[in-house]
């Protein structure tokens, strides 16, 4: 993670803006990648999660600073580097996913210890508990080895329903 000594709390919410709209994006592209409904419809949920977060940080920011953000143009010095855009690559992409997750959250739990204004600083702990909730549903839903670049079964191949006809076969004949 980006070593972070000081920051005021202008600054904190343009770079979590910036990473609430980046994550936004890289879970809306990671989801064209895969070929599973059910995959794609976890990352589009994250998407708008991010979408969520990063209009509840607009209007963080218009209440402290006094100023609308009509779009946001930050320089190296506001974006958190250490976060990985999305691969081609499906499987990748979710790997990337919950490293990015973690990322988030050790910079959200930073900003924490950091920040001034008490109810900020409890505002971003509520986002620290937030992407352990994204991290957990990411791990839960997409266990190792990754197979999302693959298509989906059908009705009839799955294995487990041939056993199952066969199994059904045996018993009735005995």
């Amino acid at each position: 993670m980006q070593k972070i000594v000081s920051i005021d709390s202008l600054d904190a919410l343009k770079m979590s803006i910036q990473c609430e709209t980046d994550m936004q994006f890289y879970y809306e592209k990671a989801a064209e990648l895969v070929k599973s409904d059910d995959a794609e419809a976890i990352l589009k949920g994250l998407a708008e999660r991010k979408r969520k977060h990063r209009t509840e940080l607009v209007r963080w920011y218009s209440r402290i600073s006094g100023k609308k953000i009509l779009y946001l143009n930050l320089g190296k010095k506001h974006k958190l580097n250490t976060l990985k855009e999305c691969d081609q690559d499906p499987n990748d992409a979710v790997r990337i996913a919950k490293a990015n997750e973690v990322e988030l959250k050790d910079f959200y739990h930073t900003i924490s210890r950091r920040l001034l204004e008490a109810n900020l600083r409890e505002y971003f702990r509520k986002l620290v508990q937030e992407e352990e909730q994204h991290l957990a549903l990411l791990e839960s839903s997409f266990v190792e080895p990754l197979t999302l670049d693959q298509e989906p079964l059908e009705e009839g191949d799955r294995v487990y329903d041939e056993l199952g006809s066969e199994e059904g076969q045996n018993i009735g004949v005995g």
